[in-house]
């Protein structure tokens, strides 16, 4: 999807797209010398970061929702739902360099996005009601890390990859749960996968 079907799609403010084309103009640049996302991602950033991150807002009906991003990486997709509107959202992941990227942007736009540099299961008594993340970890090890973040109706919102069928197989041996999986609005074969009502067995 290019960006102008993107912006279409969301119904982007100016101020909207405007962060997000230096969000974008900023990754680029930072990736030359940290390697924040694949180079070869950038070319088409409004399909494979901007609109695979967006799509995660249309099952995240509460703009004040909180959300945990695991292993949130330059910000995907955190910041862009941030940027979107989602004022409630803790970025999580264990590299410097990646938080630092997110802060700089985010005191460079004006912006308050929420970052701990630190492994997910170093954070402790912290509740919320989406928990999503991209490209994190196996199936089975991010139910594992949800459950200490789970309330009574917590979602968990993960953008997957064509393992994702193998990953729920694995992760039934372990935990029992209600999913729907639904393919990515953006191009290579991706997944969002929705669970709810999950506990180890």
């Amino acid at each position: 999807m290019d960006k102008t079907s993107v912006i279409k799609k969301y119904n982007l403010t100016r101020k909207q797209i405007d962060l997000i084309d230096n969000y974008i103009l900023k990754l680029t640049k930072s990736n030359q010398i940290h390697n924040l996302v694949g180079p070869s991602t950038l070319d088409v950033a409004w399909d494979r970061h901007i609109n695979d991150s967006l799509q995660l807002s249309e099952f995240i009906l509460k703009k004040n929702a909180s959300i945990i991003d695991f292993g949130t990486g330059a910000g995907l997709p955190g910041v862009i739902l941030h940027i979107f509107g989602h004022s409630n959202i803790l970025l999580i992941d264990s590299k410097i360099k990646k938080i630092n990227f997110i802060k700089e942007f985010a005191h460079e736009q004006n912006l308050e996005i929420k970052t701990i540099c630190t492994r997910v299961e170093k954070i402790k008594n912290q509740k919320f009601d989406f928990i999503i993340c991209r490209a994190f970890a196996p199936l089975v090890k991010l139910l594992d890390y949800s459950r200490f973040f789970n309330k009574k109706n917590t979602s968990l919102l993960f953008l997957k990859g064509r393992s994702v069928k193998k990953e729920i197989h694995d992760a039934k041996k372990s935990f029992s749960f209600e999913y729907d999986l639904y393919p990515s609005q953006s191009e290579g074969d991706g997944y969002v996968l929705k669970i709810n009502k999950y506990k180890k067995l």
